[in-house]
C-alpha cells in the first residue's frame, strides 16, 4: 500500500496537506486517525465526497503492508495512528513534510528509509502548495479553497509571527486557481486552542516587571515539554488584555526556547533585541528561537541587553522654549492679547501665586474680546486642564500626550514642579525634522543655478512675460516671488505643465490683489490658508500662496498655517521632486532654489520624502507617491518606502476622510497607465487599506484591464461617467451589505449605484453567456433594459474583445432606437386604457421588438400586443378591449 497520513485528530492544515499531496501522488490513499477537529468535521459533512479518504478502522481490515508512507503536518511518528505504524513495512520509504520546528529527538533512520522536508512556514499547506506550484499542478476551486482555509487558519490570517513570505506566495497561487474567500471566512476560527489558553494562563501567572531607563518592561515566562503553535497569537491576547508598555514572553517548548516581544514605545527597538538571539521582525514586534539554554539565562540576557536597544532620543529639555512667557491670572484678557500679538505666541501659561494655574490660547482670547469681555481677568477664560511633563520626558511621550489630549503645547516642570519651559506642536515637528535630514540625505548641498535659458527655450513667450511681470510686482511690494512645485519639476523634465503655483515671502493675498488690479483679473482669496487665485479674462489662472510652514493638528487632517520663508515652505512639501522654486524678481529672475538635492533626485528618478513625519502629516501622500512613480517611471527611495510601509501598517490611511482618498484615486485614474499604479498600490498592500475586503489577484487585474479597454467607448456614449465608480464595480464585487454600506458612507457612492452593483453581480454570468452567444438584443434587454454606464462597465470586465464589441452594438442600438408612433397617450386614447403597468408592459415589449427589427410597424405590433395580453389581464380590462 501507498498511504498519505497526518497526526491524530487532524485540523485543516493536516487534512488539506494530505489532499494536496494526493494531487502529486494520485496512486496514494489518504488515511486519517481519530476524530477531525470541529470546524474540519463540519466542513467534511458538506464536502467529504470531493475529498475521499479512509479511516484507520478500514485500514485494519487490509492485510497488505505499507511500502510507501507520506506524513504531513507532524515531524515524526509520535502522533501518527497506531494502525499505520503497525502496517508499515521495515525499510519502507517514508517522507515527512512539516512546518513545525523539530523539538523532539531525531527519528530512528535505521528501521525506515526516511526523507524529511521541514520548512519554517506558517502552515504545512504552504509547503505542499509550493510543491504543487513548482510542478504546475492545476487545482479545482474546492481544492484551492481547502488549502487556503488551512493556511489562513494556521497563520492566524497572516498575523502570527511564524508567517513567512512563502505563505503569502502560496495563497497567491491558490487565488489564481479560484480560492473562494467567503468560504474561508466560514471555517477559519480565531479563538485560542485549549493548549494556547493554558499557556496564556501560565504566562499571566509568571510575570515580572522591570524599570529600565524610565521604561516599564514586562517579562513573562513558561516551560512545557510539548510544542504549542501560535505563540504570537497567545502573546497578542496577553498584550491586548493587560496593555503593558513593553512585553517579552520567553517560553521553553521541548529543547528550544521561543522569545516573542512587543512594545508600544517608539524608543524601543524590539527587532534589534531579537537579532541578538538570531531572530528578527519589526521594530515594535519581533521574535527569536534559541537552543541549548535555560529560561532564566535567556531572561537574564534580555534584561542586560535592553538598555542597548532603548533610544533615549530627544527629551523635553532638548526641544523646549525657555524662559517661558507667562501671564498673571489677574491680568486682563486685553493685556494678554497684546502680549500674544507682540510675541507671536498662540498660547500662554497662566500663573497665580507663583504656581502654574492654567493655560490660555489665542483663539479663546480673540473669542472673548469679540464678546466684549476684554476687561475681565484672563483666569476667567483659561483652561485649568493642565497636561504637563518633566524635563526628562522623551519627545515620543510628549507627542503622544499632545495627540491623546488634543493640546498644542505642554508646560515643562522641573523636579520641584517649577515652570521652566514649554514645548509646542511646532517644536515637536521641527525636532522630528532635524533627524531625517541626516538619515535621508547623506550630504545636502543647496544649489542656486540660473535656468533662464531653459525657461526661454521651453515655455511660451506669453507665460514668460507673465512670470517677469509677477517678479516686477513683487519688487514694487517689497516681496520675493517664486514659481514652485510641479511646474518647476515638469519644466526641468521638459514636460508641458502650465499649472502655475506662485509663492511670495509676504502677504500672498495682498500680492494677488495687486496683480489683479494691474492686469485687470479676478481675485478669489482664501483667508484661512493665506492663498488666492488670480483668474484672467481668457480663463488662464494662477494660484498665489504665502510662504508658509504647515503643521497638522492630527494625522490626516488639513494643515494649520504659519507664515515662514521659502526654504521652510519647500520643506513642508510632499517629495523632493516637488520642492524646488524659481525666483521671478528682476535681478534674480530664473534662479533655481534647490535646498534638498531635489534636482539630483529628479535626474536619478527617485521619489523621496523630505522628513519622516511626511506620511503621518498627510497620509494621502502615500497614494501620491505611487502616482508619481508610475507617471514618470521613477522609484521610491528605500528609506521612503520603509516609512511608507510602516505608516500603512499603522493604519494612517484609515485616519483620512474618504473624500480625500477618493480624490487621490481619481487623480491616479486620470494618468496614462492607471492600472500600473493600481498594481503598485496592491503590491505595497495599499489597496486593502482603501477597500478592506478587496483582494487584488491576477483575475482582478485581468478584469480591470478589460474594463479600462472598454471605458473610453463608454465615455463617448455617456458623458458623465465617473472613473472611480467604474473601478469600484470590480473592487466592491462580492461585498456583503454591511460592508457596502460602510464603503458608501466612506466614499459617497449613490444608493442607486450600490443597488445596481448587487443586481449586476448576481446577473453577471447569465449576461456574459447571453452576449457571448450573441442572443437577440430583445433577450438582453429583458435582463438589463437600457442599463447605465456602470452596469455595462462591470459586464465588460468579464468579456473578451468580441463580447465587448457585441455589448457596444447593444448599447448603440438602445441609444438610437426610439418608438416614433406609439406612445402611452396613443394607447390610452386608442384602446381606452388607463395609465398603469399594462401600458408600460406594452411599450417595453414593443421597444424590445424594435431592437431586433427597426422596420416593424409600430401600430400593427402594438395592436397585437394589446390583444395578446388579454389572458394575463383582469376581466374589466378584457371588457374594455371588446367594447372598443
Amino acid at each position: 500500500m501507498k498511504i498519505i497520513t497526518t497526526h491524530n485528530n487532524p485540523d485543516f492544515d493536516a487534512f488539506a496537506s494530505c489532499v494536496g499531496m494526493k494531487k502529486l501522488y494520485p496512486d496514494f490513499d489518504i488515511v486519517i486517525s481519530g476524530v477531525p477537529l470541529q470546524n474540519l468535521k463540519e466542513y467534511l459533512r458538506l464536502y467529504d465526497e470531493e475529498f475521499p479518504y479512509l479511516v484507520t478502522e478500514q485500514l485494519s481490515k487490509v492485510e497488505e503492508e505499507i511500502e510507501e508512507l507520506i506524513i504531513v503536518d507532524t515531524p515524526g511518528f509520535e502522533r501518527v495512528g497506531d494502525e499505520i505504524k503497525k502496517k508499515l513495512r521495515k525499510g519502507a520509504k517514508v517522507t515527512i513534510i512539516d512546518h513545525h520546528p523539530d523539538i523532539r529527538n531525531p527519528e530512528d533512520n535505521e528501521k525506515y528509509n526516511i526523507t524529511k522536508i521541514i520548512r519554517q512556514t506558517g502552515a504545512a499547506a504552504s509547503i505542499v502548495t509550493k510543491m504543487l506550484r513548482e510542478r504546475n499542478v492545476k487545482l479545482s476551486r474546492m481544492e484551492a479553497t481547502l488549502l487556503g482555509i488551512a493556511i489562513y487558519e494556521d497563520t492566524g490570517s497572516f498575523l502570527f509571527s511564524s508567517t513567512t513570505l512563502e505563505d503569502f506566495e502560496a495563497v497567491q497561487y491558490l487565488f489564481m486557481n479560484g480560492l473562494e474567500v467567503e468560504i474561508v471566512s466560514e471555517y477559519v476560527k480565531f479563538d485560542l486552542t485549549i493548549d494556547q489558553k493554558i499557556l496564556l494562563q501560565n504566562l499571566l501567572q509568571n510575570t515580572t516587571t522591570h524599570i529600565i531607563d524610565n521604561h516599564t518592561i514586562t517579562i513573562s515566562h513558561h516551560e512545557t515539554e510539548k510544542f504549542i503553535g501560535g505563540l504570537s497569537a497567545v502573546v497578542a491576547k496577553y498584550w491586548y488584555a493587560q496593555e503593558p508598555e513593553t512585553l517579552v514572553a520567553v517560553v521553553r517548548m521541548g529543547k528550544k526556547i521561543f522569545i516573542v516581544g512587543r512594545t508600544k514605545s517608539p524608543d524601543i527597538d524590539i527587532r534589534g533585541l531579537m537579532m541578538e538571539f538570531g531572530g528578527g521582525g519589526h521594530r515594535q514586534a519581533a521574535s527569536a528561537t534559541v537552543a541549548m539554554a535555560s529560561v532564566d539565562e535567556v531572561i537574564h540576557k534580555v534584561l542586560n541587553l535592553f538598555p542597548k536597544y532603548i533610544n533615549s532620543g530627544l527629551k523635553a529639555r532638548d526641544i523646549m522654549s525657555s524662559p517661558v512667557r507667562t501671564a498673571l491670572a489677574s491680568e486682563t484678557i486685553e493685556q494678554v492679547n497684546r502680549i500674544m500679538e507682540m510675541t507671536g505666541h498662540n498660547g500662554i501659561p497662566v500663573v497665580e501665586e507663583n504656581k502654574l494655574a492654567g493655560i490660555v490660547t489665542k483663539k479663546t482670547v480673540e473669542k472673548a474680546i469679540n464678546h466684549g469681555l476684554g476687561k475681565r481677568p484672563v483666569k476667567s477664560i483659561m483652561s485649568s486642564k493642565l497636561i504637563t511633563a518633566k524635563l526628562e520626558t522623551p519627545m515620543s511621550v510628549l507627542k503622544k500626550l499632545m495627540v491623546e489630549n488634543d493640546v498644542g503645547r505642554i508646560p515643562i516642570l522641573d523636579e520641584n514642579n517649577i515652570l521652566v519651559g514649554i514645548v509646542t506642536r511646532s517644536d515637536i515637528i521641527k525636532a522630528s525634522q532635524k533627524q531625517p535630514l541626516q538619515t535621508t540625505y547623506q550630504e545636502l548641498n543647496p544649489s542656486f543655478n540660473n535656468i533662464t535659458e531653459l525657461i526661454n527655450k521651453r515655455l511660451p513667450r506669453r507665460l514668460i512675460n507673465l512670470m517677469r511681470l509677477l517678479g516686477i510686482y513683487g519688487n514694487e511690494l517689497g516681496m520675493p516671488v517664486y514659481v514652485v512645485g510641479g511646474f518647476v519639476r515638469d519644466l526641468l523634465l521638459n514636460i508641458e505643465n502650465y499649472d502655475v503655483d506662485i509663492v511670495v515671502e509676504g502677504n500672498g493675498i495682498e500680492f494677488a490683489k495687486y496683480v489683479g488690479q494691474q492686469l485687470d483679473a479676478v481675485v478669489v482669496p482664501y483667508e484661512k490658508f493665506y492663498t488666492a487665485s488670480v483668474v484672467f479674462k481668457d480663463g488662464f489662472k494662477i494660484d498665489v500662496a504665502t510662504a508658509r510652514t504647515e503643521y497638522y493638528e492630527k494625522p490626516g487632517e488639513l494643515p494649520q498655517v504659519d507664515v515662514s520663508t521659502i526654504k521652510k515652505d519647500l520643506y513642508r512639501r510632499d517629495f523632493t521632486i516637488n520642492a524646488m522654486a524659481v525666483k521671478l524678481n528682476p535681478g534674480e529672475f530664473g534662479i533655481l532654489y534647490d535646498f534638498f538635492n531635489c534636482q539630483k533626485d529628479l535626474e536619478e528618478g527617485i521619489i523621496r520624502i523630505l522628513h519622516n513625519l511626511s506620511f503621518i502629516e498627510d497620509p494621502t501622500r502615500m497614494i501620491r507617491g505611487v502616482r508619481f512613480e508610475t507617471r514618470y517611471n521613477f522609484r521610491m527611495e528605500e528609506h521612503t518606502l520603509e516609512i511608507l510601509k510602516r505608516n500603512l501598517d499603522g493604519n494612517y490611511l484609515e485616519k483620512v476622510t474618504g473624500a480625500r482618498i477618493r480624490q487621490e484615486i481619481e487623480k491616479i485614474l486620470e494618468e496614462k497607465e492607471p492600472l500600473k499604479a493600481i498594481k503598485r498600490m496592491a503590491q505595497l498592500g495599499m489597496i486593502k487599506h482603501i477597500f478592506p475586503k478587496t483582494y487584488f489577484t491576477i483575475t482582478m487585474e485581468e478584469k480591470l484591464n478589460r474594463l479600462f479597454e472598454f471605458l473610453p467607448h463608454i465615455k463617448e456614449r455617456f458623458q458623465q461617467t465617473n472613473d472611480f465608480y467604474a473601478i469600484s464595480t470590480i473592487f466592491l464585487e462580492f461585498y456583503d451589505k454591511k460592508s457596502l454600506d460602510e464603503m458608501r458612507n466612506r466614499y459617497g457612492y449613490p444608493k442607486k449605484f450600490i443597488e445596481n452593483l448587487k443586481y449586476t453581480e448576481n446577473m453577471i454570468l447569465p449576461l456574459k453567456s447571453m452576449i457571448e452567444s450573441q442572443l437577440n438584443f430583445s433577450d438582453i434587454y429583458k435582463v438589463i433594459g437600457k442599463g447605465n454606464p456602470y452596469i455595462f462597465l462591470h459586464l465588460s470586465a468579464y468579456l473578451d474583445s468580441e463580447g465587448q464589441r457585441y455589448l457596444l452594438d447593444y448599447i448603440d442600438k438602445t441609444i438610437k432606437t426610439k418608438l416614433e408612433k406609439v406612445t402611452g397617450k396613443y394607447l390610452m386614447e386608442k384602446y381606452n386604457l388607463k395609465s398603469g403597468p399594462i401600458i408600460n408592459e406594452i411599450l417595453e415589449k414593443l421597444y424590445a421588438m424594435k431592437l431586433d427589427n427597426p422596420e416593424i410597424d409600430e401600430i400593427i405590433e402594438s395592436e397585437k400586443l394589446v390583444y395578446s395580453i388579454r389572458d394575463l389581464s383582469n376581466n374589466e380590462f378584457v371588457g374594455q378591449i371588446e367594447n372598443d
